[in-house]
């Protein structure tokens, strides 16, 4: 009797996963097409008589965007949807944007077979772990030129370009030789990195986390970016024109009681016996301070990247690159003060050619394509496009 009880459970239970409809998704949380995706499904459960069960797979995840580029593989899905989301994978059946309707998504939950299912899984299974390397050329060609180039324009900022002129100056000022100058100079740029990839690194995190965690907060914080960017676009065009032609000063530049802060960083640090030491915390406390200027352009990035490669991997690689953009411009200057034995040369051409306001108009073009990226992102988050 036992074993005939013991028979009939295991019956049951078999029978009990037959009719069970799984469903792969895959989508991200500030998607109103995954939120609507969501919806439709749990309205369709009521229409068959199998329970469903719903495996989510969020693509802020870099582990989830490979499992989703070699689910659309094996799905046969166009190689022109691989970016696209909510993706969905119903038995043998595959929904994307382009064709997720309730009318098919219905039939294809009626239709299931979970033979198909475990088929297909296998399949994805037996792929090669070299499919990563599809994804990561597609995020390298999307990402690597944008945030390298903002990171190298933010390193010529004129808010950052003139704490390092007033650093090599001072250091020959107080007597410190070329090679002095040299280390001084790579260990500054050293610390200017550390500092920056800790902070971008903080707010990757805390923006990454809080905007999957609260639909409220991306309806808040990605229109109040768009218009951020859009400000910092036109004031920066303004200070194109303030500077070229009327000869007046920018807008957009460190307060002087803050260029006061770091010329008083660098004096203090510029006399100490160990240079590479005092240089390296100079770079890390000027960071600190003239992050409220160079920011304008660090956190957009930021922004970008979580769009473009979520938390993961990638995007510290990213960030990586951005502060190697910018720490660029101080390893140029340490070099041809070390080979001019002068920063005169620097600061006549940041005069006589107005290197600064052209540099203005530059950054100005950079939060226009900011401003739009932005504007895309806050589109898409209100289902407008």
């Amino acid at each position: 009797m036992k074993k005939y009880l013991t028979s009939l459970l295991l019956l049951l239970f078999a029978v009990a996963l037959n009719a069970t409809v799984v469903i792969d998704f895959f989508g991200v949380s500030t998607c109103q097409e995954c939120f609507e995706a969501e919806m439709m499904i749990e309205s369709l459960k009521y229409e068959i008589e199998d329970e469903v069960v719903l495996n989510k797979f969020m693509l802020s995840e870099s582990e989830n965007q490979l499992l989703k580029l070699k689910y659309a593989m094996v799905y046969g899905v166009d190689e022109s949807e691989y970016d696209l989301y909510p993706m969905l994978f119903v038995g043998k059946a595959a929904f994307t944007p382009s064709n997720l309707e309730p009318g098919a998504l219905l039939e294809s939950m009626e239709n299931y077979s979970q033979e198909e299912r475990e088929s297909k899984l296998s399949e994805i299974n037996a792929l090669s772990e070299d499919v990563g390397q599809r994804l990561t050329e597609r995020y390298e060609q999307f990402g690597f030129l944008v945030v390298l180039g903002a990171g190298l324009i933010d390193g010529i900022n004129p808010c950052a370009f003139v704490v390092l002129i007033f650093l090599v100056s001072y250091l020959y000022y107080v007597g410190r030789g070329r090679n002095e100058i040299l280390v001084s100079g790579l260990f500054f740029a050293i610390g200017i990195f550390a500092a920056y990839l800790l902070m971008g690194t903080g707010l990757l995190g805390a923006v990454g986390y809080i905007e999957s965690i609260s639909r409220i907060f991306q309806f808040i914080f990605y229109p109040a970016m768009a218009i951020f960017t859009g400000v910092l676009a036109i004031l920066s065009i303004v200070d194109f024109y303030r500077m070229r032609y009327k000869n007046k000063k920018a807008i957009l530049e460190l307060s002087a009681g803050l260029k006061r802060k770091t010329h008083e960083i660098i004096r203090k640090n510029a006399r100490a016996k160990t240079i590479w030491i005092a240089s390296l915390v100079t770079g890390i406390l000027v960071s600190f301070v003239e992050f409220m200027c160079t920011g304008q352009v660090y956190l957009p990035t930021i922004v970008y990247i979580i769009n473009s490669a979520g938390l993961s991997g990638r995007a510290l690689g990213f960030l990586m690159i951005y502060n190697l953009g910018f720490t660029v411009p101080i390893i140029g200057i340490t070099l041809i003060a070390y080979f001019s034995s002068s920063t005169k040369r620097i600061q006549e051409f940041m005069t006589s050619t107005q290197a600064a306001a052209k540099i203005k108009l530059l950054m100005g073009a950079l939060f226009v394509v900011f401003f739009v990226i932005m504007l895309n992102i806050t589109l898409k988050t209100f289902n407008l496009i």
